[in-house]
């Protein structure tokens, strides 16, 4: 009987080693797919990865993995979400931002040197940041973020949808935020 047992226990084992390995190498296969599709969809190579996770991790937590035929299909739909979500949240997270340019405009009224010395040395590393990037990119964002048009109104001049126009944005308040903290 204990032999039983034993035998039953092995089994088991194996079978869990199995689908460990199954779904080990499903994971090595798919991750990169998903940070790439991520990472090409405007996301940061940090945010690709965790999306990337959480994206196993609802995978998983749907209790479905064993049962699919075409887990890939059931993975890209998850992945389709969660982007879709981080697109929403995303704009959220941009538009209640301040941008540098805005913040030119909450000096104290008793001047202060220093801080108008500070001013204008941020006003002229962005000039110079925007100066580098792409005219249509540079156009986009000054239009939405100075000037304050929509994403739609901007793609409709430019005769983009107002998903590329708010991607090419975010790109573009990404690399001048990167720009700026790394001064």
């Amino acid at each position: 009987m204990a032999n039983d047992i034993h035998a039953g226990n092995d089994t088991t084992d194996r079978i869990d080693r199995a689908t460990t390995d199954e779904f080990a190498c499903f994971y090595r296969e798919e991750r990169r797919w998903l940070v790439r599709y991520f990472h090409r969809n405007s996301v940061c190579r940090a945010e690709a990865d965790e999306l990337a996770q959480e994206t196993f991790l609802r995978f998983l937590r749907s209790g479905t993995a064993t049962i699919l035929r075409t887990p890939q299909a059931y993975l890209r739909r998850i992945a389709i979400n969660l982007l879709r979500d981080h697109a929403d949240l995303s704009s959220n997270r941009v538009s209640t931002l301040k941008s540098p340019l805005s913040e030119a405009a909450e000096l104290p009224t008793p001047f202060d040197p220093l801080r108008v010395l500070e001013a204008r040395t941020d006003v002229a590393a962005i000039a110079n940041i925007l100066e580098m990037l792409d005219p249509l990119d540079r156009e986009m964002f000054l239009l939405n973020r100075v000037e304050g048009y929509s994403f739609r109104e901007i793609g409709r001049t430019k005769g983009l949808s107002e998903w590329a126009v708010k991607r090419r944005v975010f790109k573009t308040l990404d690399h001048l935020m990167e720009c700026m903290e790394g001064r």
